[in-house]
C-alpha cells in the first residue's frame, strides 16, 4: 500500500516537473496594437480616442490583451480575452509584381510572383472596457518582410498593409452600445 501510495506521488511530481520544462521552453513573444476607437453609446453620442493595447502570444496562442484608450474626457481601461483557441497562423502571402525592362534587343513587361511572410488569425473574444462588458470580434493581419523571389529594384507591386480591429458590443447597468478598434500591429 504505501509502495503504491509512493509511487503514485512520485509519479504526480514528475509529470509535474516535466510540464513545467515544456512550459518554459515555449517561446513567447508580444502582440501589440496601436491606433484608434470609438464608442458609440446607445444613450447618444460616440467618443474617439487612442488606443494602445499588448499582451502575450505563447507558442502562437494569444492571451489576454491589456490596455488603455484616452477617450477626450477619460481614460478607460480595456481588456480582450479570447473565448475560444485563438492561435495565430504564420504562412506566405503571395504578391504579385511587374516591372518593364529594356535589353539591346527588346523592351518589355516582366512579371513574378513574390512570398512575403504573414501572421493573421481571428476569433470571438469577451470585451471589458471600463465597467462595461460584452463580446465580440477580433481580427489580426501582420505582413512581413519578402522570404523568397522578391520583387527587383523598380518593380510594381501592392502589398496589403498590416491590421487589427476589434468590434463588438458592450453594457452595464448605465450605459451599452458598440466599439470598435483599428489599428496597427507590431509582434514582438
Amino acid at each position: 500500500m504505501r509502495r503504491s501510495i509512493l509511487a503514485l506521488t512520485l509519479t504526480a511530481i514528475l509529470s509535474l516537473a516535466l510540464s513545467g520544462v515544456a512550459v518554459a521552453g515555449q517561446a513567447t513573444q508580444t502582440l501589440q496594437i496601436t491606433g484608434g476607437a470609438t464608442f458609440s453609446s446607445i444613450l447618444g453620442g460616440n467618443s474617439n480616442g487612442t488606443v494602445v493595447m499588448s499582451g502575450d502570444l505563447l507558442s502562437g496562442e494569444l492571451r489576454d490583451l491589456r490596455g488603455t484608450i484616452n477617450f477626450a474626457l477619460r481614460d478607460e481601461s480595456i481588456t480582450v480575452s479570447p473565448t475560444a483557441s485563438f492561435t495565430m497562423v504564420s504562412d506566405q502571402l503571395p504578391v504579385q509584381w511587374q516591372q518593364f525592362r529594356c535589353d539591346p534587343t527588346f523592351c518589355g513587361w516582366t512579371f513574378g510572383t513574390a512570398y512575403y511572410a504573414r501572421d493573421h488569425g481571428a476569433g470571438p473574444v469577451d470585451l471589458r472596457l471600463g465597467s462595461l462588458k460584452g463580446s465580440g470580434n477580433l481580427v489580426v493581419d501582420r505582413i512581413g518582410d519578402c522570404i523568397s523571389d522578391c520583387p527587383p529594384p523598380g518593380s510594381f507591386y501592392w502589398l496589403p498593409s498590416s491590421g487589427a480591429s476589434v468590434n463588438g458590443g458592450v453594457t452595464s447597468s448605465k450605459d451599452a452600445g458598440t466599439l470598435q478598434i483599428y489599428g496597427s500591429v507590431v509582434i514582438r
